[in-house]
């Protein structure tokens, strides 16, 4: 933190402690030591360590006391700092109660755990047909039990506009597309839910993958109502207990081949209250932590709380570089430091990794180096994320880039 002195003294022997209002946000190295800060003049004093319980849902604001002490000084002053801001790297949790229950994790997630890879699954030629009208809606039997938020249904509906739901709801087929939570279906998965018309374009399928443990839906090159000669490839898996989750509920993983339409789409799921649920893109609007739909887009609905990739160290940590990078995420250039930092007379090399583990750029030279976010050939690469690569004495670490 840095301190300001707006007074006519100098402020002699100047420290700080930090205090939370919050038992799951700790201090752990609560003091910082600024000197001497002459007045008129500001000063940043020694980082703060803190630890948050990962429990803390994000975007928890967490009320803080800074007490400074100068000769001849005391106050405290009252701050607030938000833990766990979302971007779209970050997975999307439901609402609007808290805590979650289910969180939504795009493939570019790559710093939870729990992200999806992409690993699309033609169905079209291997499964069964499923006939459905323009704005109508049919069930079948699924060959598990389907359980979501809590309650368990031995059926699936498939709606010609992009969603599926467990039980029967054959009734429901509206095109007009709301956000989420708040549509009228009991347990929306809206994959792609818009104004679709399989009858002007496309054919939907179903499929009984009893291999993977899943069953999937896929529209096939379905139309859009409004422009015919548009038409977009998509699927969901609904997986049974075999893949298990931390509530019982079953595992959803929806998958985007083409990435034509979306304009006025909604992606999402809600519980059977019409009450809690996951918007991930409505209208063009899209959540802050949701990745816009794309061509080889996966989003996987899950329960349990995120689960954070932990950084791989090498087994001998003493001769490990440690690797910083500002900022971070970027979106321009990042420069990449190391500590202890490198003689400025000593040439050193950094490798930058895609997250499939593609080498995409090295970068040499002296002291701090700087990435422009192109690869090697000079062309700039695709926002996600990025690792880069440090050796030193035989020993490596690595740090995640966001871009």
């Amino acid at each position: 933190m840095t301190l300001h002195n707006i007074g006519t003294e100098d402020a002699q022997n100047c420290t700080a402690l930090l205090r939370s209002g919050d038992a799951r946000f700790v201090a752990t190295d609560s003091t910082s030591s600024y000197a001497t800060i002459p007045h008129g003049s500001s000063s940043t004093g020694e980082p703060f360590t803190c630890a948050v319980d990962p429990s803390m849902p994000l975007e928890t604001p967490v009320p803080l006391t800074l007490i400074v002490n100068c000769d001849g000084f005391c106050d405290t002053f009252a701050i607030q700092v938000t833990v766990g801001l979302m971007n779209e790297f970050d997975p999307v949790p439901d609402g609007p109660r808290q805590p979650a229950s289910y969180w939504a994790y795009d493939n570019v997630d790559a710093l939870y755990s729990q992200h999806p890879a992409f690993n699309w699954y033609e169905i079209n030629a291997r499964g069964t047909s499923f006939h459905l009208a323009d704005n109508q809606s049919d069930f079948v039997q699924l060959p598990f039990n389907w359980q979501m938020y809590g309650q368990t249904e031995q059926y699936i509906t498939i709606c010609s506009n992009g969603w599926v739901a467990p039980g029967n709801q054959s009734a429901s087929a509206t095109p007009d597309n709301t956000s989420l939570p708040g549509a009228p279906v009991n347990g929306m998965v809206a994959v792609n839910w818009d104004d679709l018309n399989p009858e002007a374009g496309g054919c939907i399928y179903v499929l009984d993958d009893a291999l993977h443990h899943r069953y999937i839906v896929e529209w096939d090159d379905v139309a859009y109502a409004a422009t015919p000669s548009v038409t977009d490839k998509f699927q969901v898996m609904i997986y049974d207990q075999t893949v298990p989750t931390p509530t019982g509920d079953n595992l959803i993983v929806m998958q985007y081949l083409t990435a034509n339409g979306y304009a006025s789409s909604t992606v999402g799921i809600q519980d059977m209250t019409h009450g809690i649920g996951i918007g991930c893109l409505y209208d063009a609007a899209y959540h802050r932590a949701s990745a816009p739909i794309v061509a080889n887009r996966a989003i996987k609905f899950t329960t349990g709380l995120p689960t954070a990739i932990a950084e791989q160290r090498p087994a001998d940590v003493r001769n490990a570089p440690q690797v910083s990078a500002v900022p971070n995420p970027f979106t321009g250039s990042v420069t990449i430091s190391l500590s202890p930092s490198i003689p400025s007379s000593l040439s050193h090399a950094l490798r930058i990794f895609d997250n499939s583990g593609r080498q995409v750029r090295t970068l040499t030279g002296t002291g701090s180096l700087v990435w422009d976010g192109r690869d090697e050939s000079g062309v700039r690469v695709a926002p996600g994320v990025y690792f880069a690569s440090a050796t030193k004495s035989g020993a490596q670490t690595r740090l995640v880039l966001v871009r």
